[in-house]
């Protein structure tokens, strides 16, 4: 699991298995498949790659951050994993889209963007 902090390098989510969660580790904020990540819309927001999460622009709307040892994982890893699953299962317009990465950071940040419908 990772830590995913803000371009202020405060923490806004966690990665645990391809899955996005609140930094309470309880509630699924979106996934990620492929390269591709999903919110609420159930169409592809962006893409992560180099650690940094992109929106569709190419501007920054995130970064992985510290990794942590599985002590650290959610408890209810069961609950998150069907939770995303069933987000998954949502999911049908799965159409890699390309994006020009660059080096600046979005206004919106990744958790704003992954509630977005």
């Amino acid at each position: 699991m990772n830590s995913i902090v803000d371009k202020d390098g405060e923490i806004v989510a966690y990665l645990f298995q391809n899955v996005i969660i609140d930094t309470k580790k309880e509630k699924v904020l979106g996934v990620i498949l492929g390269n591709c990540f999903f919110g609420k819309s159930k169409e592809p927001l962006g893409k992560f790659f180099q650690n940094k999460f992109y929106k569709k622009s190419g501007k920054i709307v995130a970064k992985l951050g510290e990794k942590y040892s599985k002590d650290e994982f959610p408890e209810n890893d069961f609950h998150i994993i069907n939770e995303a699953w069933k987000s998954l299962l949502d999911i049908k317009d799965h159409i890699c889209i390309w994006i020009e990465p660059k080096k600046d950071w979005g206004k919106k940040n990744l958790v704003d963007l992954l509630k977005e419908k």
